[in-house]
């Protein structure tokens, strides 16, 4: 172990200010050095001051209050410090993460027209049981988790009978952006004998279907 190894272990075990950290590692490593000039061994030197817990003990004794709550004081506002730019950091990460949304109207990457006209293709299906052509117009992702047999036991678990479809409420389409990945989802109510579900769909930039969310 150097001298400056052995005062910043030291220093890590002090119970003061930083300031008065650092003076008292200074003069340690110039106490040390100076020893060692004179001929004595850096080994004999470190064992004769003992461990480093017992030689900023030797400090700690003296540290009056004042000297205790101001250290005290001084690491609460380094640990905040670190956590505000902890938090900053994630709440960073977290909005970079969430989709930003906007007016499909002024998509560059997607037409409002085909985007419904596709939505109301796929209910279409799905509302005749052909959950094969569904999962046909799903990208990879989605087929990993949805499939034919999938599609049809949550649709019992809404209605066992939908019954005849009736008509198409207002469609609402928009456009969001993820992780440079673009997306239009499309929300939309529509009304059977049996029941009225909400469907929204969400497309990805090749227009595949990459969600499918029915209640």
């Amino acid at each position: 172990m150097t001298a400056e190894q052995y005062a910043k272990e030291v220093g890590k075990l002090l119970k003061c200010r930083a300031s008065k950290k650092k003076e008292i590692k200074s003069q340690l490593v110039t106490e040390i050095n100076s020893a060692v000039a004179k001929g004595a061994d850096l080994e004999d030197v470190l064992n004769h001051m003992g461990i480093p817990w017992d030689y900023a003990n030797r400090y700690n004794d003296y540290f009056d209050k004042a000297e205790r709550k101001a250290a005290k004081h001084e690491r609460a506002l380094k640990t905040w410090g670190i956590v505000l730019v902890m938090t900053a950091v994630l709440l960073a990460v977290v909005y970079r993460n969430l989709p930003k949304w906007s007016d499909i109207s002024e998509s560059t990457v997607f037409s409002e027209d085909r985007v419904k006209a596709e939505a109301e293709e796929i209910i279409r299906l799905y509302s005749d049981n052909d959950f094969k052509a569904v999962t046909a117009r799903m990208n990879d992702d989605m087929k990993q988790v949805l499939n034919a047999a999938t599609l049809q036991y949550t649709k019992s678990q809404i209605k066992e009978d939908f019954g005849e479809l009736l008509a198409f409420g207002n469609m609402y389409a928009s456009e969001a952006k993820q992780n440079d990945r673009f997306y239009a989802m499309v929300q939309v109510s529509v009304s059977y004998t049996n029941v009225s579900v909400n469907y929204t769909l969400t497309f990805d930039a090749d227009m595949k279907l990459a969600g499918f969310y029915v209640k």
